[in-house]
This record gives structure tokens, sequence and C-alpha cells, in this order.
């Protein structure tokens, strides 16, 4: 035997007109302090913009600090997995180990210097 369904909810209305809580009858976001002055704007933006930088800055150096008195973190085991990965490149392809010396010309640029195909 199959248990009634319970109409309830769509009877109120809660899903019984989707329509009601679709995206298109939503309203776009007001953006609260914006200013219809363009130059005010930019003053603002980069007020809270420069105040984020030093709020960032003061953050590194709390962290900074943190690390000069209880000192490093210890290795994770995949920081020991990713240095042993690395040694047995090394090993296996000793060139990588090595710096990468740069080029006589630059990628797209032809034997005069200049931007273009080698081939003219």
């Amino acid at each position: 035997m199959k248990p009634e369904r319970d109409y309830r909810l769509e009877a109120e209305g809660d899903l019984g007109s989707p329509r009601e809580f679709s995206l298109e009858e939503l309203q776009p976001p007001k953006i609260v302090g914006r200013m219809d002055n363009p130059v005010l704007e930019a003053v603002r933006r980069s007020w809270w913009r420069g105040l984020d930088r030093v709020c960032g800055f003061l953050v590194l150096i709390r962290l900074w600090i943190i690390d000069r008195i209880y000192g490093p973190e210890p290795p994770t085991p995949a920081d020991i997995q990713r240095e042993a990965d690395h040694e047995w490149l090394v090993r296996t392809f000793p060139m990588t180990g090595e710096t990468i010396e740069p080029r006589e010309r630059h990628a797209g640029l032809n034997r005069d210097g200049q931007i273009g195909s080698h081939y003219r």
C-alpha cells in the first residue's frame, strides 16, 4: 500500500509555483556605497585597495614574527615525497638539475632581431 502524497506544501504555493522563485524574477543586487561621481568612485576604490594592501602587509609581518619565534613548519609527507621525486628525476635525467641557459635569440624573433619568421 502506497502512502498518500502530501499536497500541503503545493497547496500553500511554496512548491506549486516555481516561477515565483525563478532567476528571472530576481532583482539585480544593489551596490551599497557606490557614488555617482566617477572621480569620487575611483578615489573610494583606491582607498579600499590601499587599505586592503596595508592589512595584507600587516598579516605578513605577523606571520613572519610567528615564524621567527617558533621556527619553520615541519615538512609534511607530501613535501618529503616531492623532494624524493625531485631527487629521483635529477638522478635519472641529469640535465633537469642544471639551470637553463638563455638562448641567443628570443622566441618569435628572427635572425635580425625583428619580430617575424626566420624564413624570409
